[in-house]
């Protein structure tokens, strides 16, 4: 008989009177006493006898972490290794603290499988902020009223990013049982809706009078030239962050009048092509003279400036601008209200944005629109100045 998350539902917490064991397959398998708790467990030959491996409780562990489990498991086990040592090692000497769980997902997972922008995004979180929680303690030692403390706390700090943790805390704790790194933990018990609040959907439409504000306190601000040619950029093409951040000179084409984004830079992983237009050339030509190949570098020169510190940059345009939060996420948002209300066609500017078309169109029509799309950029760009002049006197 098949194990289902319905029948495990059904039946934890509850008097039972059923079978006392259930078997799913591969091995796996469940314990149900009368009571109704749930034990996952996983059954093997080794030296021609029949073993039992304990590995865990529902509902700290789910049926696809026990099936994910096993899968591993039993792997082990055709290749001639004992699953009682992946499942113990050296844990029984010394086990983990959360610290080295996270040490150990970012090594063998974040910096191995993720992208850049992911791995600065953990970093700057979740590796940051949960690093030193309950130091020296192992991670499989603590209750759940203790990780309820924790968090109770990260939401009086900020109660988005206290949901954003634990979301991504489980996803790593979750990631190092499956590879039998940690035994399951308590952690698993606490649900994301259980802490702070969901982040919203950014609504931040920036009008032409903030941009120019926004402009003009980059221009004067004391930060490096890099940073300031980045954001200005961002203002003016409405790009992913990564897009233009990463972007070197050989991606800009002024022969064709084309900028190229590779596949392995999109979000979609397909090529976004946009056009090179006059004040967006201006600042190129500028980053291209100042820093060469690499337009948009960090502190060392040598390699593309970071998302934390592009981040870091426009934090304080914002903190000292006083017209209230946005991001650079949010000039993408405001191109495309204003272009719309210009009277600019929607699949114009889902180009500009480097969205994937829609239906039949993604199929067929490969066509870019670069002219349209030109003719759209400079009108953006002399509303933006036109603000500025303003602004200026």
């Amino acid at each position: 008989m098949a194990i289902s998350d319905t029948k495990l539902r059904s039946t934890y917490g509850k008097p039972y009177s059923g079978p006392s064991e259930i078997t799913d397959s591969d091995g796996l398998g469940i314990r149900i006493t009368p009571k109704g708790i749930i034990s996952f467990q996983f059954r093997f030959r080794w030296d021609g006898k029949q073993h039992r491996l304990g590995l865990g409780r529902y509902p700290a562990v789910t049926l696809r972490d026990a099936r994910n489990m096993v899968a591993d498991l039993r792997e082990s086990v055709d290749k001639g290794i004992d699953p009682r040592t992946l499942a113990g090692g050296n844990r029984a000497q010394k086990k983990p603290t959360v610290k080295e769980c996270l040490d150990y997902w970012e090594k063998n997972y974040v910096d191995v499988a993720l992208r850049e922008k992911t791995r600065a995004l953990y970093r700057s979180t979740v590796i940051k902020h949960m690093s030193d929680a309950f130091s020296g303690v192992p991670i499989e030692d603590i209750p759940v009223r203790l990780w309820v403390e924790r968090f109770t706390e990260e939401e009086r700090i900020n109660p988005r990013r206290a949901r954003q943790l634990l979301v991504q805390l489980r996803s790593a704790v979750g990631w190092c049982t499956r590879r039998q790194f940690i035994r399951p933990v308590e952690l698993m018990l606490l649900q994301p809706k259980d802490v702070g609040i969901k982040a919203s959907v950014g609504e931040v439409t920036l009008s032409y009078n903030q941009l120019a504000k926004i402009w003009l306190t980059i221009e004067r601000s004391r930060g490096s030239t890099s940073n300031k040619l980045l954001h200005q950029l961002l203002m003016l093409y409405a790009a992913r962050n990564s897009e233009l951040r990463l972007a070197v000179t050989g991606e800009f084409d002024r022969e064709e009048g084309v900028w190229t984004v590779p596949a392995e830079k999109s979000k979609t992983n397909k090529i976004i092509r946009r056009p090179i237009f006059g004040a967006a050339d201006d600042l190129l030509k500028k980053a291209e003279m100042t820093y060469g190949n690499i337009l948009f570098p960090g502190p060392d020169l040598k390699k593309s400036m970071t998302i934390a510190g592009a981040n870091r940059y426009l934090g304080r345009i914002e903190a000292s601008l006083g017209i209230g939060e946005f991001s650079a996420h949010d000039f993408r948002r405001t191109l495309a209200t204003r272009l719309s209300e210009e009277g600019v066609a929607p699949h114009v500017i889902e180009k500009m944005l480097g969205h994937e078309l829609g239906g039949v169109l993604s199929v067929y029509n490969k066509h870019d629109w670069i002219a349209e799309q030109k003719a759209a950029y400079e009108l953006y760009a002399e509303k933006i100045y036109w603000h500025i002049k303003k602004i200026s006197g």
